[in-house]
């Protein structure tokens, strides 16, 4: 399937409201003082009562006020409180089907999601429908556990929920390796604004992000500040973060050096920990 941006259309039609012209008998011109022409406005259609008439349904309904400030007669809605809230409906059923054909285009394409989110091949197909396990009911921030017992099949389950819920703009997954090195390229820019520009992005902009296997990188002073500033803007930040790691917090604490026990109290403080046993089943075939 080919797929094409996720978009819908928002342009809900709307009616003109009706010109008068100025006749007299039961309506007025909406003058308010019929001494100065520059108070005088022709282009409401209003009742000897002071209703203008609505352009929907075309009974004089719409309430009308006076202008503190120019002295012209306004009225004080685009259509009576029976048309608009036909008019509501509409919208609300408009806005519904785009929802439904929001949901539709991920559940469709939802591995292209995935992929335009950060998650390579071999792992496109995790959900938490295949997922050899149970999940719990509450949500992670912390995986850890042996290799091969599920961490990253999980995590990716719970990113797919959530582009399935909220859209790819709103998730992003990363090897932590991988986003040291983009952040570590960044420092052919001189002027230090690549690499502020990404500790912004991660840091403050994605909704939700996915920080597989942290420990795995080869620890140095570059290392230590950037995860410290990264996972402390999120934690300050309030935004969801889910990181896997063969590493306990404990021991994290004790990988990150000076760093460490900040870094695991930062994780932590985000949310509940899962603890995955077992052995590796890479091995099992």
């Amino acid at each position: 399937m080919t797929m094409t941006s996720e978009t819908a259309a928002t342009g809900a039609e709307q009616k003109p409201g009706r010109r008068g012209n100025g006749r007299h008998g039961d309506m007025t011109s909406g003058a308010t003082n019929t001494s100065s022409r520059s108070q005088t406005l022709i282009d409401l259609e209003v009742d000897a009562g002071g209703l203008a008439r609505c352009p929907d349904c075309g009974e004089f309904a719409i309430e009308t006020m006076v202008s503190p400030f120019t002295g012209n007669r306004m009225q004080r809605g685009h259509c009576c409180e029976s048309c608009q809230e036909k008019r509501n409906e509409t919208e609300r059923a408009k806005a519904k089907e785009r929802a439904l054909a929001k949901a539709r285009f991920r559940r469709e394409n939802i591995e292209q999601l995935l992929a335009r989110a950060g998650v390579i091949k071999r792992y496109l197909g995790c959900s938490l429908d295949n997922y050899k396990g149970k999940a719990p009911e509450r949500r992670p921030v912390f995986i850890t556990g042996p290799p091969g017992t599920g961490k990253t099949h999980l995590a990716i389950a719970y990113l797919r929920e959530d582009l399935l819920a909220h859209g790819e703009e709103q998730c992003r997954f990363l090897r932590t390796v991988d986003l040291l090195k983009e952040i570590r390229d960044s420092f052919d820019d001189r002027s230090g604004d690549s690499e502020k520009r990404l500790l912004d992005y991660y840091g403050a902009r994605v909704p939700f992000l996915v920080l597989d296997d942290l420990g795995a990188e080869k620890v140095s002073d570059f290392v230590l500040q950037t995860l410290y500033d990264l996972l402390d803007r999120r934690y300050g930040e309030c935004l969801e973060t889910l990181i896997t790691s063969n590493l306990t917090l404990e021991e994290l604490a004790v990988h990150y050096l000076g760093h460490g026990d900040r870094l695991a109290s930062r994780i932590a403080g985000m949310g509940p920990t899962l603890i995955l046993r077992g052995k590796d089943r890479r091995w099992q075939g």
